[in-house]
Protein backbone atom coordinates (compact mmCIF):
# COMPACT_ATOMS: atom_id res chain seq x y z
CA UNK A 1 0.00 0.00 0.00
CA UNK A 2 1.13 3.54 -0.73
CA UNK A 3 2.13 5.75 2.18
CA UNK A 4 1.50 9.01 0.31
CA UNK A 5 -1.33 8.49 -2.14
CA UNK A 6 1.06 7.59 -4.95
CA UNK A 7 1.65 3.90 -5.51
CA UNK A 8 5.31 3.25 -6.23
CA UNK A 9 5.87 1.31 -9.43
CA UNK A 10 9.52 0.57 -8.70
CA UNK A 11 10.38 0.04 -5.06
CA UNK A 12 14.03 -0.82 -5.61
CA UNK A 13 16.25 2.18 -6.22
CA UNK A 14 19.18 1.54 -8.57
CA UNK A 15 22.54 1.19 -6.89
CA UNK A 16 24.36 2.84 -9.82
CA UNK A 17 23.93 6.47 -10.80
CA UNK A 18 22.11 7.22 -14.01
CA UNK A 19 21.40 10.68 -15.37
CA UNK A 20 18.53 11.71 -17.61
CA UNK A 21 18.51 14.97 -19.61
CA UNK A 22 15.75 17.44 -18.80
CA UNK A 23 15.49 18.23 -22.54
CA UNK A 24 14.45 21.82 -21.74
CA UNK A 25 16.27 24.19 -24.09
CA UNK A 26 19.92 24.57 -23.08
CA UNK A 27 19.25 23.76 -19.43
CA UNK A 28 21.29 20.55 -19.52
CA UNK A 29 24.33 22.60 -20.61
CA UNK A 30 24.25 24.18 -17.14
CA UNK A 31 24.91 20.83 -15.42
CA UNK A 32 28.22 18.96 -15.51
CA UNK A 33 26.42 15.61 -15.92
CA UNK A 34 24.19 17.07 -18.68
CA UNK A 35 21.10 15.84 -16.84
CA UNK A 36 19.50 15.01 -13.50
CA UNK A 37 20.04 11.85 -11.48
CA UNK A 38 17.27 9.28 -11.61
CA UNK A 39 15.54 8.90 -8.27
CA UNK A 40 16.11 12.56 -7.36
CA UNK A 41 13.41 15.07 -6.44
CA UNK A 42 13.85 18.62 -7.72
CA UNK A 43 11.96 21.63 -6.37
CA UNK A 44 10.94 24.07 -9.12
CA UNK A 45 10.24 27.36 -7.37
CA UNK A 46 9.08 30.70 -8.75
CA UNK A 47 6.48 33.42 -8.84
CA UNK A 48 3.32 33.51 -10.91
CA UNK A 49 3.93 33.53 -14.64
CA UNK A 50 7.59 32.45 -14.51
CA UNK A 51 6.87 29.24 -16.45
CA UNK A 52 7.14 26.49 -13.83
CA UNK A 53 4.43 24.39 -15.49
CA UNK A 54 5.85 25.05 -18.96
CA UNK A 55 9.35 23.98 -17.87
CA UNK A 56 8.09 20.64 -16.57
CA UNK A 57 5.70 19.90 -19.42
CA UNK A 58 8.42 20.77 -21.94
CA UNK A 59 10.62 18.19 -20.21
CA UNK A 60 7.84 15.59 -20.35
CA UNK A 61 6.92 16.38 -23.97
CA UNK A 62 10.48 16.34 -25.33
CA UNK A 63 11.20 13.22 -23.31
CA UNK A 64 8.18 11.50 -24.86
CA UNK A 65 9.56 12.37 -28.30
CA UNK A 66 12.66 10.36 -27.29
CA UNK A 67 10.67 7.37 -26.01
CA UNK A 68 10.66 8.41 -22.33
CA UNK A 69 7.45 8.34 -20.31
CA UNK A 70 6.09 11.07 -18.07
CA UNK A 71 3.29 11.54 -15.53
CA UNK A 72 1.98 14.98 -14.63
CA UNK A 73 -0.06 15.16 -11.42
CA UNK A 74 -2.12 18.34 -11.06
CA UNK A 75 -3.42 19.43 -7.68
CA UNK A 76 -5.04 22.56 -9.11
CA UNK A 77 -5.87 22.90 -12.80
CA UNK A 78 -8.02 20.51 -14.80
CA UNK A 79 -6.06 18.25 -17.21
CA UNK A 80 -8.23 19.32 -20.17
CA UNK A 81 -7.30 22.97 -19.60
CA UNK A 82 -3.60 22.16 -19.19
CA UNK A 83 -3.54 20.21 -22.45
CA UNK A 84 -5.47 22.90 -24.32
CA UNK A 85 -3.02 25.60 -23.17
CA UNK A 86 0.03 23.56 -24.16
CA UNK A 87 -1.40 22.78 -27.60
CA UNK A 88 -2.40 26.38 -28.29
CA UNK A 89 0.78 28.00 -26.94
CA UNK A 90 3.45 25.54 -28.11
CA UNK A 91 1.84 22.96 -30.39
CA UNK A 92 2.44 20.17 -27.86
CA UNK A 93 -0.27 17.56 -28.43
CA UNK A 94 -0.60 15.77 -25.10
CA UNK A 95 -3.87 14.10 -26.08
CA UNK A 96 -1.97 12.21 -28.76
CA UNK A 97 0.80 11.24 -26.34
CA UNK A 98 -1.76 10.01 -23.80
CA UNK A 99 -3.38 7.79 -26.42
CA UNK A 100 0.08 6.38 -27.17
CA UNK A 101 0.53 5.78 -23.39
CA UNK A 102 3.70 7.85 -23.32
CA UNK A 103 2.23 10.52 -21.04
CA UNK A 104 -0.49 10.72 -18.39
CA UNK A 105 -1.94 13.97 -17.01
CA UNK A 106 -3.92 13.29 -13.83
CA UNK A 107 -5.71 15.46 -11.28
CA UNK A 108 -5.80 14.62 -7.56
CA UNK A 109 -7.74 16.44 -4.84
CA UNK A 110 -5.42 18.14 -2.30
CA UNK A 111 -8.25 18.46 0.23
CA UNK A 112 -8.71 14.69 0.20
CA UNK A 113 -4.99 14.25 0.86
CA UNK A 114 -5.01 16.69 3.77
CA UNK A 115 -8.10 15.20 5.43
CA UNK A 116 -6.72 11.67 5.21
CA UNK A 117 -3.30 12.62 6.52
CA UNK A 118 -4.69 14.67 9.40
CA UNK A 119 -7.07 11.84 10.37
CA UNK A 120 -4.15 9.39 10.37
CA UNK A 121 -2.01 11.69 12.51
CA UNK A 122 -4.85 12.21 15.01
CA UNK A 123 -5.45 8.46 15.31
CA UNK A 124 -1.82 7.38 15.44
CA UNK A 125 -0.62 5.95 18.73
CA UNK A 126 2.51 4.14 17.61
CA UNK A 127 4.35 4.25 14.30
CA UNK A 128 2.88 6.78 11.92
CA UNK A 129 1.95 5.26 8.55
CA UNK A 130 0.23 7.71 6.24
CA UNK A 131 -2.26 5.76 4.18
CA UNK A 132 -5.26 7.10 2.30
CA UNK A 133 -7.14 6.61 -0.96
CA UNK A 134 -4.46 5.77 -3.46
CA UNK A 135 -4.33 5.62 -7.19
CA UNK A 136 -1.94 3.55 -9.25
CA UNK A 137 0.48 5.17 -11.65
CA UNK A 138 -0.61 3.98 -15.10
CA UNK A 139 2.92 3.01 -16.13
CA UNK A 140 6.54 3.17 -14.98
CA UNK A 141 7.57 6.79 -15.60
CA UNK A 142 10.89 8.42 -16.39
CA UNK A 143 9.55 11.74 -15.08
CA UNK A 144 6.92 12.67 -12.48
CA UNK A 145 5.64 16.22 -11.94
CA UNK A 146 3.53 17.33 -8.95
CA UNK A 147 1.91 20.74 -9.47
CA UNK A 148 1.92 22.19 -6.90
CA UNK A 149 2.93 22.02 -3.26
CA UNK A 150 1.38 25.45 -2.78
CA UNK A 151 -2.09 24.02 -3.49
CA UNK A 152 -1.40 21.27 -0.97
CA UNK A 153 0.01 23.50 1.77
CA UNK A 154 -3.03 25.77 2.01
CA UNK A 155 -5.47 22.92 2.74
CA UNK A 156 -3.55 21.50 5.72
CA UNK A 157 -4.74 22.58 9.16
CA UNK A 158 -1.21 23.07 10.48
CA UNK A 159 2.31 23.50 9.16
CA UNK A 160 3.49 20.59 11.32
CA UNK A 161 1.10 18.13 9.68
CA UNK A 162 2.04 19.42 6.25
CA UNK A 163 5.73 18.89 7.00
CA UNK A 164 5.05 15.32 8.18
CA UNK A 165 3.29 14.61 4.89
CA UNK A 166 6.12 16.18 2.87
CA UNK A 167 8.69 13.92 4.50
CA UNK A 168 6.68 10.82 3.57
CA UNK A 169 6.05 12.10 0.05
CA UNK A 170 9.71 12.80 -0.67
CA UNK A 171 10.71 9.39 0.70
CA UNK A 172 8.21 7.61 -1.57
CA UNK A 173 9.25 9.59 -4.64
CA UNK A 174 12.87 8.68 -3.98
CA UNK A 175 12.00 4.99 -4.46
CA UNK A 176 11.14 5.60 -8.10
CA UNK A 177 13.75 5.59 -10.82
CA UNK A 178 12.24 8.74 -12.23
CA UNK A 179 13.21 12.38 -12.12
CA UNK A 180 10.63 14.02 -9.87
CA UNK A 181 9.73 17.69 -10.27
CA UNK A 182 7.84 19.33 -7.39
CA UNK A 183 6.47 22.82 -8.10
CA UNK A 184 6.07 25.60 -5.55
CA UNK A 185 4.71 29.13 -5.85
CA UNK A 186 6.79 31.96 -4.34
CA UNK A 187 7.19 35.73 -4.52
CA UNK A 188 8.75 37.09 -7.70
CA UNK A 189 12.05 37.66 -5.87
CA UNK A 190 11.87 35.02 -3.13
CA UNK A 191 13.83 34.74 0.08
CA UNK A 192 12.07 31.45 0.85
CA UNK A 193 11.53 28.92 -1.93
CA UNK A 194 8.44 27.08 -0.70
CA UNK A 195 5.59 27.43 1.79
CA UNK A 196 7.08 25.89 4.93
CA UNK A 197 10.77 26.40 4.23
CA UNK A 198 11.53 22.70 4.70
CA UNK A 199 10.93 21.69 1.07
CA UNK A 200 14.24 23.10 -0.16
CA UNK A 201 16.14 21.02 2.44
CA UNK A 202 14.31 17.78 1.60
CA UNK A 203 14.79 18.22 -2.15
CA UNK A 204 17.86 16.91 -3.99
CA UNK A 205 17.89 20.06 -6.07
CA UNK A 206 16.28 23.50 -6.23
CA UNK A 207 15.71 25.41 -9.47
CA UNK A 208 14.44 28.98 -9.01
CA UNK A 209 12.65 30.89 -11.78
CA UNK A 210 12.76 34.68 -11.42
CA UNK A 211 10.89 37.61 -12.92
CA UNK A 212 13.40 40.38 -12.25
CA UNK A 213 12.61 44.06 -12.73
CA UNK A 214 15.44 45.87 -14.53
CA UNK A 215 14.67 49.58 -14.94
CA UNK A 216 11.22 49.74 -16.56
CA UNK A 217 10.92 46.14 -17.74
CA UNK A 218 11.02 42.61 -16.37
CA UNK A 219 13.40 39.85 -17.40
CA UNK A 220 12.98 36.15 -16.73
CA UNK A 221 16.00 34.32 -15.33
CA UNK A 222 16.73 31.01 -13.66
CA UNK A 223 19.17 29.78 -11.07
CA UNK A 224 20.25 26.31 -10.02
CA UNK A 225 20.32 27.07 -6.32
CA UNK A 226 21.14 23.53 -5.23
CA UNK A 227 21.95 20.22 -6.90
CA UNK A 228 23.38 17.34 -4.86
CA UNK A 229 24.20 15.06 -7.78
CA UNK A 230 26.44 17.28 -9.91
CA UNK A 231 28.45 20.47 -10.24
CA UNK A 232 26.48 23.16 -12.02
CA UNK A 233 26.45 26.74 -13.28
CA UNK A 234 26.31 29.19 -10.38
CA UNK A 235 25.23 32.38 -12.13
CA UNK A 236 21.70 33.56 -12.85
CA UNK A 237 20.81 32.70 -16.46
CA UNK A 238 18.30 34.68 -18.58
CA UNK A 239 15.55 32.89 -20.46
CA UNK A 240 12.44 33.70 -22.43
CA UNK A 241 9.35 31.66 -23.21
CA UNK A 242 8.83 31.54 -26.97
CA UNK A 243 6.59 29.48 -29.26
CA UNK A 244 9.04 26.62 -28.62
CA UNK A 245 8.88 26.82 -24.84
CA UNK A 246 11.93 27.73 -22.75
CA UNK A 247 14.73 29.45 -24.67
CA UNK A 248 17.66 29.59 -22.24
CA UNK A 249 20.64 31.88 -22.90
CA UNK A 250 23.68 30.70 -20.88
CA UNK A 251 26.07 33.16 -22.58
CA UNK A 252 24.03 36.28 -21.83
CA UNK A 253 24.34 38.51 -18.78
CA UNK A 254 20.94 39.42 -17.39
CA UNK A 255 22.19 42.80 -16.15
CA UNK A 256 24.05 43.83 -19.31
CA UNK A 257 22.82 46.81 -21.33
CA UNK A 258 21.18 46.00 -24.66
Amino acid sequence: MSNTGFQSVNTLKKSTEEFLPTRVGKFDDLIQTSGLERGSTILISGGAGTGKTTFCLQSIYNGAMKGEKGIYISLEEEPTKIKAHMLRNFGWDFDKLEKEKKVAIIKFDPMEIARSVEATIMGSKEELVIDFKEFSLPFKPDRIVIDSLSALAIVFGSTEKYRIYLKHLFEKLEENDSINFILSETDQNPMRYAKSGVEEFLADGVIVLYNIQIKNKRQNALEILKLRSSKHEKKIIPYEISDNGFDIHPDQDIFSEE
